[in-house]
């Protein structure tokens, strides 16, 4: 077996990395140092090394599974996420961006991590296989969080937001025949409709706020009496006082969300 010492992907010895690509390409599996915190926390830049098995001709490559592959300027191990024509779509677990790359760029597959302590990981196993779902749908999560959860991307979306409130608590909406007199775990399902809807309006109004705690607080259970007011006017509409006892305790929670949101993120 062929065991090359060199750190990917941040290291210097580009010489190392071709004659690797070379000893891949000649039907070799190549055991190497792993580098970089790109793939935390499954793989450890620390100490961790690889190994690497080539690709036969015409194999393919399955989403989930991590792949060294070259985006021409870097080799990089990633794991990929889809497959879109020929286009590659790959992201480290630890990532924000994306890479994308043809087939002929995907020169080998992960199939084993060795520890410092010398245990090995089987990249095909059930263990790395759920582990891997896990640390994919988490990162999915924060990445979800950083693109839309910025100030800039709230304050557009809160026009959005209040818009479909608007359409939600004063649309003559009764002719749609949505059974909300159901009952989920002892609760009317319209009472949870409005508590969910307007768990999102603390959120909205943050940056409008400044963060002022107790402006946004009243702010939102405003908006809440405003919108149970309006409909008292309308006469395809009702007022009722459980709505907007549920309007208070949809605000009420997402305030307190946003506090602790506060408190880690000061």
């Amino acid at each position: 077996m062929e065991t090359i010492q060199i750190s990917l992907p941040n290291s210097p010895d580009n010489f190392l990395l071709v004659e690797m690509c070379e000893r891949l390409k000649a039907g070799y599996e190549v055991t190497m140092l792993f580098g970089g915190v790109s793939m935390l926390p499954l793989i450890n830049g620390n100490g961790d090394k690889i190994k690497l098995r080539p690709l036969k001709d015409g194999e393919a490559c399955v989403p989930g599974k991590v792949y060294l592959f070259f985006d021409g300027m870097h080799y990089i191990i990633h794991r990929l996420m889809k497959i879109k024509g020929e286009d590659y779509d790959f992201r480290g677990d630890n990532c924000y961006k994306h890479e994308h790359v043809k087939r002929e760029n995907v020169l080998a597959q992960l199939t084993t991590i060795i520890r410092p302590d010398g245990s090995e990981v089987d990249c095909e196993g059930e263990w790395w296989r759920k582990q891997s779902r896990k640390v994919v749908l988490r990162r999915s999560v924060k990445n979800l969080f950083a693109k839309y959860g910025n100030r800039y991307a709230r304050k557009k979306w809160s026009v959005v937001y209040f818009v479909l409130l608007a359409v939600l608590m004063w649309a003559p909406l009764g002719g749609l025949g949505l059974p909300l007199d159901n009952y989920v775990l002892g609760l009317r399902l319209d009472h949870l409709l409005h508590a969910s809807v307007f768990l999102f309006c603390p959120l909205f109004m943050m940056d409008w706020m400044r963060r002022r705690k107790g402006l946004l607080l009243l702010a939102a259970v405003l908006v809440g009496l405003f919108t149970e007011f309006v409909q008292y006017m309308l006469p395809y509409r009702g007022f009722d006082i459980n709505d907007l006892i549920a309007n208070c305790g949809g605000n009420l929670i997402g305030w307190l969300l946003i506090l602790s949101f506060i408190r880690r993120h000061p």
